[in-house]
């Protein structure tokens, strides 16, 4: 499955481009890539977004939520749900 960063473009989005293959690599590649004040992502939520025609994918929408945090944060998308693997 194939994950990538939020950003404003979605070239800049694309070029982030990484393999999943469950819920814990996601976690750990969140915890490296987004690194908030020595914060660990506590929770995530994975959520149908849209077909993005662009790219050909179901998009999914990744959000977390951190140490100490209330809200869920956006922090990109897969092109699956791992949560029904």
């Amino acid at each position: 499955m194939l994950y990538r960063d939020h950003r404003g473009i979605l070239a800049d989005s694309m070029a982030t481009v990484t393999e999943i293959n469950n819920m814990e690599e996601l976690r750990d590649y969140l915890n490296k890539s987004w690194r908030f004040a020595n914060k660990k992502v506590e929770e995530i939520k994975i959520k149908y977004y849209a077909y993005d025609e662009r790219i050909d994918w179901d998009a999914y929408a990744v959000s977390a939520r951190l140490e100490g945090e209330e809200n869920f944060w956006p922090m990109g998308f897969l092109n699956g749900n791992l949560e029904e693997e």
